[in-house]
């Protein structure tokens, strides 16, 4: 049997790693302090937007804050089309290095290497 899942381990283990109290955090979701002790204590749940809220402000996503845990999840917020596509071939080329026994660089990886350094310019 699994054990339930605990949202407000999560959200208290996430405000203690950055260093914030619970009055700050519950300034920043525009609740009150003692919200926020409830939801830590699993005796309220946020709303959706709420959780949006806290997904955002501490850089993890919704899944990871839902116990779906996704350690490797990377945000392309901001970036260009172009840029998306660059890392996802990186992502790929570093999976393919990983299984692989070679040691050098393909011309995959030289050319995506270019695009990279194109793409700072």
């Amino acid at each position: 049997m699994n054990n339930p899942f605990d949202f407000g381990a999560v959200l208290r283990n996430l405000r203690k790693q950055r260093g914030y109290t619970q009055k700050r955090l519950a300034k920043v979701l525009n609740v009150s302090e003692t919200m926020i002790s409830k939801y830590e204590s699993n005796t309220a749940a946020p709303t959706f937007e709420t959780v949006r809220t806290i997904a955002s402000w501490f850089n993890v996503s919704i899944d990871s804050l839902a116990g779906n845990e996704r350690p490797y999840t990377v945000s392309v917020s901001g970036l260009t089309n172009g840029q998306i596509e660059i890392v996802r071939e990186l992502v790929k080329l570093y999976n393919e290095k990983n299984n692989s026994a070679v040691n050098t660089l393909t011309g995959k990886q030289y050319e995506l290497l270019g695009r990279i350094v194109e793409s700072f310019k």
